[in-house]
């Protein structure tokens, strides 16, 4: 196994051509120069984007042998201690086994999200029509940028970002155009959501989030399918990863074109 720090490893993106739309952020990360890459440049993948705020992938050949997978654990144990600050996404299979090593070893692992990813050609307007509009935030408009980052990223991660984090991300997402809302009737922000570019053939719908008063009017499916239609527009197919167990947001997803591909699970303390 190899280790590449901040390098462009684009020719691993052959081995996981299959998986690119479960794995879009692996993807794009071994091409990207950014993190940790560990690979056998054959069979086995691993990234870390360069925190342990953000979880490691890991992705293997469909028929991983018992041998390359706790070679996968020793490489986890060695290069990211401790692991318990991590959280780890991949399939079922390798999670399982990682599991069962993890907490073997007096760990207290446990499967935390199941994760579906969903590519969606062919975007559909939602049937029901709701007040206000979707616009491109404006980048003069940090502070309601930052705000919602880190609403959303509490919302959806419970991850904690703290207020000089969100104001740098938020003026990156201005900077680059890739940041929208709804505004109600009152033109209030009401839901919210990004781009993030994976590769030359997917775009990713990200940080969907809609503030919890305003839950259940629909607002998202309205944002996420403008999104959607203006990612088709630029010739890419957008994507999207969801919390499996998030029965009405699936819905959502489903109702507006978003077809799945993949699950995934997330694991860790």
């Amino acid at each position: 196994m190899k280790k590449y720090e901040k390098q462009d490893c684009s020719e691993l993106r052959a081995l996981i051509e299959e998986d690119k739309v479960p794995y879009a952020v692996l993807y794009r990360i071994i091409g990207d120069g950014v993190g940790t890459v560990i690979t056998d440049h054959k069979r086995i993948v691993i990234t870390c984007s360069g925190t342990n705020f953000y979880p490691l992938w890991v992705w293997t050949a469909k028929d991983v042998t018992k041998e390359e997978l706790n070679q996968i654990y020793e490489v986890l144990k060695t290069e990211f201690a401790p692991l318990s600050d991590y959280k780890i996404n991949t399939r079922y299979d390798i999670a399982d086994f990682l599991i069962g090593r993890i907490n073997e070893d007096g760990g207290r692992f446990k499967a935390l999200v199941n994760i579906n990813s969903y590519e969606c050609p062919v975007p559909k307007k939602p049937k029901e029509t709701v007040d206000g509009k979707g616009e491109r935030l404006g980048k003069e408009e940090v502070e309601l940028a930052a705000r919602l980052t880190r609403e959303a990223s509490q919302a959806i991660s419970g991850l904690v970002v703290s207020e000089e984090d969100s104001i740098k991300s938020a003026r990156e997402g201005l900077e680059q155009q890739n940041l929208f809302v709804w505004r109600n009737s009152e033109g209030k922000a009401v839901s919210f959501c990004a781009k993030r570019f994976e590769s030359d053939e997917y775009i990713a719908v990200s940080e969907c989030y809609t503030v919890e008063s305003e839950r259940g009017k629909r607002y998202a499916g309205w944002l996420i399918n403008q999104v959607c239609e203006e990612i088709v527009k630029e010739g890419k197919t957008p994507i999207l990863y969801a919390d499996a167990d998030y029965v009405s947001s699936n819905r959502c997803y489903q109702n507006i074109g978003f077809v799945l591909n993949s699950t995934l699970v997330t694991i860790g303390k």
